[in-house]
């Protein structure tokens, strides 16, 4: 637009003809062959665009289809369920309500229900939500019963009542990939804290060793037994990252030791989110950052931190002083003095 402006007033300059375009010279039939190229360009484009989101989506669901494979790998990693269970304690000081997103099979929700509390555990996925259910049901009663399972979107939920305490465990809210999708989510949790309540989330430290990887090669080969099918497998992953999106798509490779068979790669798909960024982005939606650590045992967020932990409260809105002019107030607000 801004150079078919130009190209008016210069015509107007020259000789006022500015309400008939300026001839190219060119054949109709070159004119046309550049306009067919230029259609086809456009439509490559937008079909490399729905490519980008297909992974992207890909990454969101592949990864937590198979439940057995997830809590197989995901078995030993402890440390953020010790944290969010001393959370609670520390901020409810006894049973309490606790609204937990990206439940997954019940890997953080299971202990707190078992610690008393009230749990509602939301999540997207049909496969984790089953994995979790039918752990409910191998539960005591009195366990079980303090469990709810609900499918949700990150983006745009909605739950009966206020809690205490929200939680997303374990890099969920890298499943949000731009700062629209963030915004909307931690309004969300907003609409759901009761007064004083506060956020707990964790997402990863951007590593940039680790996202500058060699993205043709294989990292982390393990070997292991695969827990449904019983054999033995090798493990192996890379990635690509994009700097500017700040998406990193992560393969998960699943080889058979055989060779017999072929392997499977499966999707990861992560958004980064550096701490300054990510706080502004926390304050953009109305919350503060009351605490933030670096580890699962409230350390602090340093260089050698893998983890970004931080406890979020939105601030109470400040009364209006009895008798006030509103009108008055609008224009000190607008206008302050100069001291």
């Amino acid at each position: 637009m801004a150079i078919a402006s130009a190209g008016a007033g210069a015509a107007e300059a020259v000789g006022g003809a500015a309400s008939f375009p300026a001839m190219s010279g060119k054949p109709r039939s070159q004119r046309a062959s550049e306009r067919g190229r230029a259609a086809a360009a456009r439509a490559a484009r937008e079909r490399e665009l729905a490519e980008e989101v297909d992974v992207v989506d890909a990454g969101s669901r592949e990864h937590y289809a198979d439940g057995a494979l997830y809590d197989y790998e995901y078995r030993r990693r402890r440390a953020d369920v010790s944290f969010y269970r001393e959370l609670a304690r520390r901020r409810l000081g006894g049973p309490g309500r606790i609204l937990e997103l990206g439940c997954g099979s019940g890997r953080v929700t299971v202990p707190l229900a078992r610690d008393g509390h009230a749990v509602i555990g939301l999540d997207q996925s049909t496969a984790m939500l089953r994995r979790l259910q039918a752990r409910i049901g191998t539960l005591p009663r009195s366990v079980a019963g303090r469990i709810t399972a609900v499918p949700g979107d990150l983006r745009a939920f909605r739950v009966p009542g206020e809690f205490p305490l929200v939680i997303a465990a374990f890099n969920v809210l890298e499943h949000l990939y731009t700062r629209v999708e963030l915004d909307a989510c931690l309004r969300c949790v907003a609409d759901h804290l009761e007064p004083g309540g506060v956020f707990a989330f964790d997402v990863q430290l951007p590593d940039l060793g680790w996202l500058n990887r060699d993205p043709n090669r294989r990292w982390a080969k393990t070997r292991f037994t695969d827990p449904t099918t019983k054999r033995a497998m090798f493990y192996s992953t890379n990635h690509d990252y994009d700097p500017v999106s700040q998406i990193a798509v992560i393969r998960l490779y699943y080889d058979p030791v055989d060779g017999r068979t072929p392997g499977r790669v499966i999707k990861l798909t992560q958004r980064k989110y550096f701490p300054a960024e990510l706080e502004a982005l926390v304050a953009h939606a109305g919350f503060r950052v009351i605490e933030r650590f670096g580890d699962f045992s409230f350390g602090p967020l340093d260089g050698t931190a893998e983890s970004q932990v931080l406890i979020c409260q939105v601030p109470p809105k400040p009364r209006r002083k009895s008798g006030q002019n509103t009108v008055s107030s609008t224009r000190n607000s607008r206008f302050p003095s100069r001291i």
